[in-house]
């Protein structure tokens, strides 16, 4: 037993490069749940409709699609921590502007443009790192301890923003989430450098040029798009349509809490065998659509309440296997890896724009029709997403 529990702490824990991307996943992602599950609900408290709400979005991921190639020139020229390190700030000041927003809503165009600016330095490392330092055989078990650090750092700062939040006390939110990013810049400093290398000159223009040009991986290229309606109904449609339903913060805030210890069970159950059969993504991608659907139907808040329970349950594993087919495929393929993984985000985040602006002029005459479109689009894309996912061996 002893000898078993040795191995299994050295598969996880054995190479440094590993733990310090557990380090900077835990610290950055209690920093970004703050963020992500709260801006919505921040913007609606505040006084802008669905509508506008939408369109902010639909600018954030404007922006951060047209400079998704500023990872790859900033990883050259500065190296990858300082990349991240300028993002992270980035981030951190987009969460002043939201919490300012409530005083002066001038800034709500502020808020789009620079953490968009922040999505397009960090994102594409999210998928690059992981494919240069993790082997083959280990990602399904790595992409789930990862979601499963997401979970505790979520349950942590949805707890302590709550606290704050409900008292204004912004001041020490943001001073927490400063701290978190400085730290978990400090772990990607001791990476280990040799693992990296950017054969590419031009990210912009080769980025471009291989998104819009080159008629390879196209499965890829759609695939990545079309997941903009997960990613919409996860950061924008679960939590602002919740929060409409139950109308109390702290409500709403112990739901998230609850379905992300949940979420716990799933994730490390599922790790192991997401590196022994790519299958069970098909398998929670069935469940996932189910889930989905009761959000459209569900009126009652106790449906709702254990709907979320296992929206949460299914959306990370999903994610999580999702993270690993990507990396396999943007580290094995004949492209370069940086290039694939920065092309991966922009067709995601051009395909968000565009639907977005069109759901934010659908939100003008009916908003809550909205949120049906969301969860209708999003069981479609998961059905569609799963045939693509099994052509790209064939390209």
């Amino acid at each position: 037993m002893n000898k078993k529990f040795g191995l299994l702490l050295k598969r996880y824990f054995g190479k440094k490069d590993y733990i310090m991307l557990y380090i900077d996943n835990f610290l950055s992602n209690f920093a970004s749940s703050i963020y992500n599950v709260f801006t919505p609900v921040i913007l609606y408290q505040s006084g802008f409709c669905i509508s506008i709400i939408l369109y902010i979005y639909a600018i954030q991921f404007l922006v951060m699609g047209l400079f998704t190639p500023l990872s790859g020139l900033l990883s050259k020229k500065y190296g990858l921590a300082n990349t991240k390190l300028i993002g992270y700030i980035l981030r951190a000041v987009s969460l002043l502007l939201v919490f300012t927003i409530q005083f002066n809503s001038h800034y709500y165009l502020l808020v789009p443009i620079i953490y968009g600016i922040s999505g397009a330095i960090n994102n594409p490392l999210k998928t690059y790192l992981p494919s240069k330092i993790v082997r083959e055989n280990f990602r399904g078990r790595f992409n789930a301890f990862l979601y499963i650090l997401n979970c505790i750092s979520s349950v942590i700062a949805y707890i302590f923003v709550a606290i704050f939040l409900t008292k204004n006390n912004h001041f020490v939110i943001l001073i927490v989430v400063f701290l978190c990013y400085l730290l978990s810049i400090i772990a990607l400093f001791n990476l280990t450098k040799s693992n990296f290398y950017y054969r590419f000159r031009k990210s912009f223009q080769e980025s471009y040029s291989y998104l819009f040009a080159n008629k390879e991986n196209q499965s890829f290229k759609r695939a990545s798009g079309l997941r903009s309606f997960i990613i919409i109904e996860r950061l924008i449609a679960v939590p602002l349509y919740l929060y409409i339903s139950l109308n109390d913060l702290k409500t709403f805030t112990f739901i998230y809490v609850i379905s992300t210890l949940l979420e716990l069970l799933s994730l490390i159950i599922s790790g192991k065998k997401l590196d022994q059969d790519r299958g069970s993504f098909y398998m929670i991608s069935s469940m996932r659509k189910f889930i989905s659907f009761i959000f459209i139907i569900a009126r009652e808040k106790l449906i709702l309440l254990f709907n979320q329970s296992l929206y949460k349950l299914s959306d990370n594993v999903y994610d999580s296997a999702y993270c690993t087919l990507v990396q396999s495929k943007v580290e094995y393929d004949k492209t370069n890896t940086f290039i694939l993984s920065m092309v991966h985000e922009m067709s995601l985040c051009f395909y968000e724009f565009i639907i977005l602006s069109f759901l934010s002029i659908i939100g003008g005459l009916n908003s809550m029709v909205v949120f049906k479109i969301i969860f209708i689009c999003s069981i479609l894309v998961v059905m569609i997403n799963s045939r693509l996912i099994r052509n790209w061996k064939e390209e």
